[in-house]
């Protein structure tokens, strides 16, 4: 007797029905559903066992040709099991047949139906009249007739749904279901969805897979609407190219925009992995003078060619400065204002690590273009040696050629070349370090003749920089243990200072090609250099005090945390050039600090300030209150202030909250406000309903719309807002519902909510 068919019946069959595949999303929602009672004998049953066993309270024997089983019955068949009240076997027929109420038991599903006959001669099972319930997952449903042979199984008058029982939220009803075991791919005919047992879709024929196989076909459209674009409907088709290589062409249908046609296409091999997007659109109905076709091409790209050899492509293209915020792209954010564009080829050696680039970056709106390294490489020691006793040597070195088509200098040469000896110390209680390090670059720069000869007098073509640089740190461990609002709690404070000497050179005959200012945060503080990139190194004389308290719980969450710090000068820094802010701002005194308060599980506040204490001005603050008692219940209110983004004060409060308003209704909004201009920045609104087998959400914003020709300090200049609206709608297991929940609204950037950093997050 073969059992292959009464097998895949069993096992196969019913775990691969229609959509179940996807309906494991849905495994959330199991609390809707009543546990299931397994039988005991569940448990006892082998996987590997092939033999089909008989128990019976009572068994007729007739001539040796047929046999009777009474007083209740299970066939057992690997895991699986089969309960009647009797059945009956015919040697001659080849067929075993029962009645009366079938109980069907496997580890990940339970079936119920009025009759079971297994065909011993052509190896095939039948089922009639079968109710089915996943145990493991979301998912119930109803076949008129299961039939299973060794190629297929056939499911006549089939339905599924997620919904739990009385719930007639949705369901997929077809006249005839196929599943090839083979191939992993299943077929059914004159599908119907239905929502409250009303037809929304028909579907004369479809394919679904019943394994982890890929199949082209169409995926769920998405639909929107806003000012800019007007309707916006996407249609995304899937192409299963090869197992490793797959595409995505989407149709989008903008009312005011006119068509647009998105691809994107991914591979994968063992040592490659990547994503190309393209996106064209041919005329722009709303702006056809001002553009011709726009695009947008996006490459990302990874070798791991060995252990040691590995390459990076990043790479983002746009036709016009306005594209992303006219049209947006799922590559990049409406607000960016630059693209990175990066390859590069890294090497990791036992004594050595190299890493050459080209990295550029496309700036979008009225502003200077930035250089593009072509290329930069980069040579270090891989770790550092031991040169006299604890004396530990290591090197640095990068040499970059950098070209800008329209700036001072067109051309640029560096070489740098970073030689350090250190000596550390560590130990539980105090972590020492005594470091010199000796900066030496070298600069060819190549002088743009168009320019007026007073605009770049002050340049050099051949430049030549050294300095020394001396630092020392330490920093003390003190731990006790104390009480926080009457729990046994840990303290922790560490103490740290630091000395940095680094003489004046004058700097102002070298252009900037990859620097910039750095945040003087608390941890900023205790950086050498307080400029990125080599063109700028401050000139320091100076020492810098901090410390960091902590209080853990007993179960080693960070209730609270100070940091405060200071930068105290020895010598007033020269700076570099007194025109610049950027140079001036490298000398002031700065005082810093950041706080934590986790009082409650659900209520905390993080916040941090920088403040000049020379000219006794705040230069940059921010402040978060939190309330969290879960995904759907939690309340946030921001602000924050900046003396100096592009030359302009920033100052934002911003507030979000999420709460249920009603049995499975659930409210999240959000507001922003400019508060130095007195202007509203971002608004949005999400109503949302969700059941145990379906939901819908309704989202509504209305924001500042990006114009690289308005100055956001100008207050007399009105700005434009952009308003949206989405709706959507999803049954669970059958579409795509990951991450259709409070959580992903908040997290997707839709509502730009931020927990505050916390120790154990």
């Amino acid at each position: 007797m073969k059992h292959t068919a009464l097998h895949r019946l069993m096992i196969l069959t019913l775990t691969g029905l229609p959509l179940t595949s996807l309906a494991e999303e849905a495994a959330p929602v199991l609390q809707c559903y009543p546990k299931i009672q397994l039988p005991d004998r569940l448990a006892t049953l082998n996987k590997n066992d092939d033999s089909v066993r008989i128990y019976s309270g009572s068994v007729d024997l007739i001539d040796n040709k047929s046999a009777k089983f009474f007083n209740g019955v299970e066939l057992t068949h690997r895991d699986t099991l089969l309960s009647a009240p009797s059945a009956s076997f015919d040697k001659s027929a080849q067929t075993m047949f029962a009645d009366g109420g079938i109980s069907y038991y496997s580890p990940v599903l339970k079936v119920s139906s009025s009759s079971f006959k297994a065909q011993m001669g052509d190896s095939s099972a039948t089922m009639t009249d079968a109710e089915y319930r996943f145990t493991q997952q979301a998912g119930r449903g109803y076949a008129q007739e299961l039939k299973a042979d060794d190629q297929k199984v056939a499911l006549q008058m089939a339905s599924f749904t997620t919904c739990p029982d009385g719930d007639d939220g949705w369901s997929l009803q077809a006249d005839k279901i196929q599943l090839n075991a083979d191939d992993g791919w299943g077929e059914a005919w004159h599908s119907v969805v239905k929502i409250k047992d009303v037809p929304v879709l028909y579907v004369p024929y479809m394919t679904f897979p019943v394994s982890d196989k890929r199949k082209s076909g169409l995926l769920v459209p998405k639909i929107g609407s806003s000012k800019k674009l007007g309707v916006d409907v996407q249609l995304p088709y899937y192409f299963n190219i090869a197992e490793n290589f797959d595409a995505t062409l989407t149709p989008r249908l903008m009312s005011l925009r006119g068509t647009q046609l998105k691809n994107e296409v991914r591979y994968l091999t063992e040592e490659h992995q990547g994503k190309l997007q393209v996106e064209y659109l041919a005329k722009d109905q709303e702006k056809p003078n001002d553009f011709g076709s726009r695009y947008l091409s996006h490459l990302t790209h990874q070798s791991d060619f060995t252990d040691q050899w590995r390459a990076q492509i990043d790479f983002t293209d746009v036709s016009d400065d306005s594209y992303i915020s006219d049209l947006g792209s799922d590559y990049a954010n409406q607000s960016d204002t630059q693209l990175y564009r990066k390859f590069a080829l890294n090497y990791y050696g036992e004594q050595v690590n190299s890493s050459i680039q080209l990295q550029g970056f496309e700036i979008l709106g009225d502003h200077l273009e930035s250089y593009h390294a072509l290329p930069q490489w980069d040579l270090q020691s891989a770790h550092p040696s031991q040169v006299f006793g604890d004396i530990e040597f290591s090197w640095r070195s990068q040499y970059s050629h950098f070209e800008h088509n329209s700036a001072r200098v067109l051309q640029a040469d560096r070489l740098h070349f970073e030689p350090t000896l250190s000596l550390p110390y560590s130990s539980p209680a105090l972590d020492l370090l005594f470091e010199t390090s000796m900066l030496t670059t070298y600069y060819q720069q190549k002088i743009n003749t168009d320019f007026a000869p007073d605009q770049v007098s002050y340049l050099d073509k051949n430049v030549q920089r050294s300095l020394p640089v001396v630092q020392a740190n330490g920093k003390l461990n003190f731990e006790r243990e104390t009480s926080w609002f009457g729990q046994n709690s840990l303290q922790t404070l560490e103490p740290q200072i630091q000395y940095v000497y680094i003489p004046y050179r004058d700097q102002t005959n070298i252009n900037f090609y990859d620097t910039a200012r750095l945040q003087d945060d608390y941890y900023g503080l205790f950086r050498q250099n307080r400029f990125s990139g080599l063109d700028r190194i401050n000139d320091a004389n100076q020492i810098t005090l901090g410390a960091t308290t902590r209080v853990y719980d007993a179960k080693d969450t960070e209730r609270f945390r100070f940091s405060l710090g200071q930068i105290l000068f020895l010598a007033d820094p020269q700076g570099i050039d007194a025109n610049n802010p950027e140079d001036v701002a490298a000398t002031e005194s700065i005082l810093a600090a950041e706080a934590l308060v986790h009082w409650q599980n659900r209520w905390f506040i993080n916040s941090g300030f920088q403040f000049d204490a020379d000219t006794n001005r705040m230069i940059k603050s921010n402040v978060t209150l939190d309330y969290r008692a879960d995904d759907k219940k939690l309340f946030q209110l921001n602000h924050r202030y900046s003396r100096n983004v592009s030359n302009n004060v920033i100052t934002q409060l911003g507030a979000l909250g999420t709460m249920p308003v009603a049995d499975q209704w659930q409210l999240v909004t959000s507001y922003y406000r400019d508060l130095e201009n007195d202007r509203m920045v971002e608004a949005n609104f999400g109503l949302q309903y969700e059941s145990c087998c379906w939901a819908v959400r309704l989202v509504a914003r209305r924001q500042v719309e990006t114009n690289f020709s308005t100055q956001i300090d100008n207050i007399d200049q009105p700005v434009e807002l952009d308003s949206g609206i989405a709706l959507q709608f999803v049954l669970k297991g059958f579409g795509d519902s990951a991450g259709f929940d409070v959580s992903d609204m908040l997290s997707s950037g839709v509502f730009g909510y931020r927990r505050p950093y916390l120790l154990n997050n």
